[in-house]
C-alpha cells in the first residue's frame, strides 16, 4: 500500500522535498548561523544525491508495474529492438542495451536518467565557467557564491535549468530596485537572486517552455 502511494506520486513527493531541501539551503545562506556546520559542498552532495535517488526509484516503480501483468512482464527481459528510436547523439550507446533486460534498461535510462544526465552537464560546464571567471576577476565572487548558484542550479532540475537565467536576472532586478529604492543599496549580489528563483524554476518551467514551443524540444 504504501510503495503505491509513492510510485502513484512520486513526483509530488520529489517536488515536496525539493522544497525542504530549498528551504535548508535559504537558512543555511540567509541565517548562516543556525547552520553553520554544514558547508555548502555537502548540500551539493545531497542535491546530486536526490537526482539519481529519484531516477532510481522510478526505475524500480517501474519494475514493480511491469511485473504485475504478464503483457509487460515480456519487457523486462527483452533485449532493445533496432525499431526503437534512439537519440541520434547517443546512438553510440545503443550497443548497451542489446543484450536482456536492454529495453527496460533503455527505458529507465532514457525516461529516468537522461535529464538527469543533461542536468550535471549544464551545471559542470557553468560551474567551470564560473571558476575560470573567478580566478581571473576574484573581485566580482564572495565566499560561497559559486557554490549558491550549483545549488540553485540542481534545485531547479530540468529542464527548470532552462528557465532559471531569465527568472533568476528578473529576480535580480526587482531585489536591485528594491534594495536602492528603501535601503539605498547599490549593488545587490546574483548568487542570492538566482537561489530565490529557483523553485519557481522548478515549477513554472514547463509551463513557461510550453508556451514558448519550446518543451518539445528540451523533453527528456
Amino acid at each position: 500500500m504504501i510503495l503505491n502511494f509513492i510510485f502513484s506520486n512520486l513526483d509530488r513527493i520529489a517536488l515536496a522535498v525539493w522544497l525542504v531541501f530549498f528551504v535548508v539551503v535559504l537558512v543555511r545562506v540567509f541565517k548562516s548561523a543556525w547552520l553553520k556546520d554544514i558547508a555548502y559542498r555537502w548540500l551539493i552532495v545531497v542535491a546530486v544525491f536526490l537526482h539519481i535517488l529519484y531516477g532510481a526509484v522510478a526505475t524500480w516503480g517501474q519494475y514493480v508495474v511491469w511485473g504485475k501483468s504478464e503483457f509487460t512482464k515480456i519487457l523486462l527481459s527483452s533485449a532493445l529492438s533496432p525499431e526503437v528510436p534512439f537519440p541520434s547523439m547517443l546512438e553510440w550507446l545503443r550497443p548497451a542495451f542489446d543484450g536482456a533486460h536492454g529495453y527496460f534498461a533503455f527505458h529507465s535510462f532514457q525516461n529516468f536518467f537522461l535529464s538527469t544526465i543533461a542536468l550535471f552537464i549544464i551545471v559542470g560546464l557553468f560551474l567551470a565557467f564560473l571558476v575560470v571567471r573567478a580566478r581571473y576577476r576574484p573581485i566580482n565572487f564572495r565566499e560561497g557564491d559559486i557554490a549558491i548558484i550549483a545549488l540553485a542550479l540542481l534545485i531547479a532540475g530540468w529542464p527548470g535549468v532552462i528557465t532559471l537565467l531569465p527568472i533568476g536576472l528578473f529576480v535580480a532586478v526587482i531585489f536591485s530596485l528594491g534594495a536602492r529604492f528603501f535601503y539605498s543599496i547599490e549593488r545587490v549580489p546574483l548568487p542570492p537572486a538566482f537561489l530565490i528563483a529557483a523553485p519557481f524554476a522548478l515549477i513554472f518551467a514547463i509551463p513557461i517552455l510550453t508556451a514558448l514551443h519550446l518543451y518539445p524540444l528540451l523533453k527528456l
